[in-house]
């Protein structure tokens, strides 16, 4: 007997010393993301040092935001999913094919004693931690104070309005003759869906949190925003669709190349816009109706990494997020470009280290932090539809084909036959 229990004792010993990618028979772990070239040379960096630390390699892809959802769809249709996958708001279009992270935090596996629960909130629905935040972020206008100044302009304030927006892209184009703003009719439809909330009305582009319904009575608001547009386009200060089309990552920003004043960002794409730049660039928040009014920003989760249910290798997928959101030499190659860390000792360490973009990312949050909410935003499960529905509409807006009040009242009906639909499947 006890010759047996001996043998079995090493028999633990050696299969707790192989590295997990023995224990899951040396399949490799597929993940995917999608991001900036920085991102990427990142994040291959640190799957690199998982790998000499655990043994355990990967099958890394990683793609623009479009086509990284067309192929995550595809592979989701297949029932091939990666086992870590990237998700943001998106993730609900998923949630059947996500595996929760909560008997992991139990057990252990994965350490979330150094975040609070706000953070974990960010990305818990009905009790499931869905993954955990890879950063936090909020939606922000980036710009570049040498054009203002050269423009004559004052820089943007917090507390600036949509007016005040309006006029310093105009003055900005007239002055130098470059576009006052860079975005896309993507960044468009998100920004609407601020610009709704802040009517101080108690009403917002959708029903919160899950997004099945429209939640606004007043039409005005979609037109007065399509009417802003329209104004900016016609003047040359905001791009045209052709213009548009251009810009396919934060790298092709015409901010970018001195071609635009301001753009329109998420807070964790500022690293790479700043260094795209090679200039100081600073951040401030969206314009807000009225100087006193709400500003309807929320500090949300940047992206997560997700564990595919039908992954074979979920502990060793598991121990891997851990890794990613702990570590502290993993985040100093990271650098918080995914957004600011929701660990308190990795942005203790980072701090010291910070480059002045991702200090101006950090003093930006905090400023927000003193109005902004910290809660999950999700995406309406038809939200792609939904949006393409403003894409086109606004262009038909910016043709002359309709008017800002025809495009909003076809938005309303449109959405809301999109969305019974949906209920009906």
């Amino acid at each position: 007997m006890r010759r047996f229990l001996c043998a079995a004792l090493a028999l633990v010993l050696l299969l707790s010393a192989l590295p997990l990618a023995a224990l899951a028979q040396g399949e490799p772990l597929r993940i995917m993301w999608w991001g900036s070239q920085t991102r990427h040379d990142r994040t291959l960096r640190v799957l690199d040092m998982f790998t000499e630390k655990t043994g355990i390699e990967f099958e890394p892809e990683f793609y623009g935001f479009d086509d990284y959802i067309s192929k995550l769809n595809i592979l989701i249709a297949a029932n091939d999913p990666p086992d870590l996958m990237q998700l943001g708001g998106n993730f609900p279009t998923y949630i059947d094919h996500i595996e929760f992270l909560n008997p992991y935090i139990e057990n252990g596996i994965i350490d979330v004693s150094n975040t609070d629960p706000s953070f974990l909130a960010i990305t818990t629905l009905d009790g499931n931690i869905v993954g955990l935040s890879s950063g936090t972020n909020a939606p922000a206008v980036a710009y570049d104070p040498e054009l203002f100044a050269k423009a004559g302009v004052p820089e943007p304030t917090f507390n600036w309005t949509w007016e005040e927006f309006e006029e310093a892209a105009l003055a900005i184009h007239e002055k130098l003759g470059i576009l006052g703003v860079a975005l896309t009719r993507n960044d468009e439809f998100w920004i609407l869906t601020t610009v709704v909330a802040q009517y101080d009305t108690g009403e917002s582009l959708f029903l919160e949190p899950y997004r099945l319904a429209l939640n606004y009575r007043d039409d005005r608001y979609v037109a007065d925003y399509l009417s802003m547009v329209k104004r900016l386009t016609d003047a040359g200060a905001y791009p045209t669709p052709a213009q548009m089309a251009e810009i396919r990552d934060v790298e092709g920003n015409p901010l970018v190349r001195g071609e635009a004043a301001m753009a329109y960002v998420f807070s964790n794409q500022f690293v790479a816009l700043s260094e795209a730049a090679g200039r100081p660039l600073k951040l401030v928040s969206l314009p807000r109706i009225k100087k006193d009014g709400p500003l309807a920003l929320s500090i949300m989760s940047s992206q997560m990494f997700s564990i595919a249910k039908a992954s074979r290798n979920k502990e060793a997928a598991a121990r891997f997020i851990d890794f990613f959101i702990n570590d502290v030499n993993a985040n100093l190659i990271l650098q918080g470009e995914r957004g600011v860390p929701i660990m308190r000792h990795v942005r203790d360490a980072l701090a010291p280290l910070l480059s002045e973009a991702e200090r101006e990312i950090y003093r930006y949050l905090d400023r927000l932090g003193q109005e902004a909410a910290t809660q999950i935003v999700l995406d309406s499960p038809v939200q792609t539809q939904i949006r393409d529905v403003y894409i086109r509409l606004a262009e038909e807006v910016v043709f002359n084909r309709t008017t800002p009040e025809e495009a909003a009242r076809r938005f309303r009906q449109e959405a809301e036959d999109i969305l019974a639909r949906y209920a009906r499947q």
